[in-house]
């Protein structure tokens, strides 16, 4: 039998770190708020917070190492165009933050809650719409101009 190998590598081992933690942390974070409500030892709360706490700071130190090593120009990105790849990360954010902001005024939750998260759904909502935009003019651009 032969070993096959896959043809995902990432080479930065930052950017490897960053996309473990991640969904560890968001996983941990979702949880954080059901463990801390229910009835429980305190000594596991707390070490259930630490944990949750050190996987977010990993992940965003990591990804903070992973964008300063893009910016010295030592990594290159997986999406050269700059536009596709913020579109790509507005458009979860938006769909997210356009959750809660449904959440919390089908929930009846303070107004300075309803107006902050509606505020953000819309200016990642807006931002992804925009850079959607401005790569498929850089499409189009460089497709005309190439015929």
């Amino acid at each position: 039998m032969s070993n096959d190998k896959s043809t995902l590598i990432i080479k930065n081992e930052n950017l490897f770190r960053t996309l473990v933690f991640s969904p560890v942390a968001i996983l941990l974070i979702i949880f954080g708020g059901d463990f801390l409500a229910s009835s429980g030892l305190l000594l596991f709360k707390v070490i259930y917070v630490l944990v949750g706490l050190y996987s977010s700071l990993c992940a965003l130190a990591y990804g903070a190492y992973y964008t300063n090593d893009l910016y010295e120009g030592g990594e290159e990105s997986f999406i050269e165009n700059d536009n596709l790849f913020k579109a790509i990360v507005f458009t979860p954010l938006a769909v997210l933050f356009t959750f809660f902001a449904f959440d919390s005024i089908a929930g009846s939750s303070h107004i300075v809650f309803n107006v902050m998260y509606i505020l953000i759904a819309m200016y990642f909502i807006l931002g992804a719409l925009a850079y959607a935009a401005f790569y498929s003019n850089d499409y189009y651009a460089e497709k005309y101009h190439e015929a």
